[in-house]
């Protein structure tokens, strides 16, 4: 007998299953199909966002808002199945603390730290950042040369009067969250996979056709299947899926693909993870240039903060580890940090789409309404605002 569902959910990550939720409570039938041989093989989940401005027109006021923790927490909370808690600096003082949920996961308060050599391209737009911070009364702090250095994670005093310390301004601004990407989302995959049926949630799955009749797809094993799709099949855009989106929207709908290309700005960062002898300052997420960097674990900072640290570099030579790429972590951590050596413990690649446009693609493929919804990758709450709002309409 042919499985008959209202909605068809196709994508890779977390998109897929928050649209899976959101039509579940309302009452529909849905499938997920994820071609990827784990659902979360892609990680094209953000646990923070990388606040790279671009232009002077970027709303900030707006940007800022929608970063703070407690706007995290409402973007997050309503597709959760559980607990999600809030870490703070100050709570570290409390001496009776309310019940928390320590497996939950986390959203933490930190602060933004901007910094840049006095005669890098850079500076001026750090210089410039921090005064519209000021107009917008968010009281950013300005530093210069060492006492600027010291609330990088990971700094050291160590050989200091050796090290070129002096030229560098920068300032620190507001607190914002940063979530336990991976709590949130197993927890998230393990919960819908329970409510809808492991039958309902598959990966290695593959389209092979699309008619009236319904959807034909192939899995890893076993003789291809179809489902009959009773209002429309949603795509979620993120970069693995680039690749199938393209040759589905030249076939049933060529002109979108101009959207597309006008509407997305590709990144490539390289992700390192760098373990540190000493405990790492937790209250601090530093921009440098092209660099991102900050202490990382998952739940509450243990006293000191973690012994790892998350390091984002942005590539834009085109050449992942490459000579560049070498010259920029080692003069981080030796002459900014002050450290005698290093470990690093991985570094993997991350393609990251820029959206500024986020109007789903709508067509109709053999009789079978199709929506390809944008922005299902980055930073974990826009993604999930994206699909909250997109699901909402259909």
């Amino acid at each position: 007998m042919k499985k008959k569902v209202d909605y068809l959910l196709v994508g890779t990550g977390v998109a897929p299953l928050l649209a899976a939720q959101r039509l579940s409570n309302r009452g529909d039938q849905v499938m997920v199909l994820n071609p990827d041989s784990d659902f979360f093989l892609e990680n094209s989940e953000l646990p923070l966002d990388l606040l790279s401005f671009e232009t002077t027109s970027t709303d900030l006021a707006r940007r800022f808002a929608n970063n703070l923790p407690e706007q995290m927490y409402r973007d997050l909370i309503p597709e959760f199945p559980g607990a999600i808690e809030m870490w703070k600096e100050e709570d570290e003082s409390l001496h009776t603390k309310p019940f928390q949920v320590e497996s939950a996961p986390w959203i933490r308060s930190r602060h933004r730290m901007w910094l840049a050599q006095e005669k890098s391209y850079t500076v001026e737009r750090v210089e410039n950042l921090y005064l519209r911070l000021l107009d917008l009364g968010l009281k950013p702090r300005w530093f210069e040369g060492a006492s600027l250095f010291k609330q990088l994670p990971g700094f050291t005093s160590k050989n200091l009067d050796s090290r070129n310390l002096k030229n560098c301004v920068g300032f620190i601004g507001p607190r914002f969250g940063d979530i336990d990407v991976n709590r949130y989302r197993t927890g998230l995959l393990e919960y819908v996979r329970e409510k809808l049926g492991r039958e309902q949630i598959l990966t290695s799955a593959h389209l092979l056709d699309i008619d009236q009749k319904g959807v034909r797809f192939q899995l890893a094993s076993g003789p291809p299947r179809t489902v009959e799709v009773e209002q429309s099949i949603l795509y979620f855009w993120t970069p693995k899926m680039e690749r199938m989106l393209r040759s589905h929207i030249e076939k049933y709908d060529p002109r979108s693909l101009g959207m597309f290309e006008s509407s997305v700005k590709k990144q490539v960062w390289e992700e390192w993870e760098l373990l540190s002898r000493d405990p790492v300052n937790p209250y601090v997420v530093a921009h440098m240039d092209g660099l991102r960097l900050w202490s990382h674990g998952e739940g509450v900072p243990p006293p000191g903060g973690w012994n790892l640290i998350k390091l984002l570099r942005r590539d834009q030579s085109g050449t992942l580890l490459g000579e560049q790429s070498f010259n920029d972590v080692s003069n981080l951590i030796f002459q900014s940090l002050g450290w005698d050596r290093f470990t690093v413990r991985s570094m993997i690649p991350r393609r990251v789409y820029r959206w500024n446009q986020n109007t789903p693609i709508e067509y109709d493929s053999d009789g079978v309404k199709s929506i390809v919804i944008p922005s299902c990758d980055g930073p974990l709450h826009w993604i999930a605002g994206q699909v909250r709002q997109t699901i909402d309409q259909v």
